[in-house]
């Protein structure tokens, strides 16, 4: 990831600089990582989201048709 000179301060603007320090988190957790175990990493994140959304929905949609 580039490194760049920040051109605004905190008090400035709050949500650049919220955007720029979870920017910065992410680089410092994937600076060693490769390409392939970040995808991994966000397939499995994905997967398991979509799981849990999908049992969310199946439950729901019993829980209307028991009435």
């Amino acid at each position: 990831m580039e490194i760049y000179k920040n051109s605004y301060t905190e008090s400035e603007d709050r949500i650049l600089w919220a955007l720029h320090e979870i920017r910065h988190e992410l680089h410092e957790e994937r600076r060693n990582k490769t390409i392939e175990e970040i995808n991994r990493e966000a397939f499995k994140i994905y997967s398991d989201w979509k799981n849990e959304r999908d049992n969310k929905l199946d439950e729901f949609e019993r829980s209307l048709k028991k009435g």
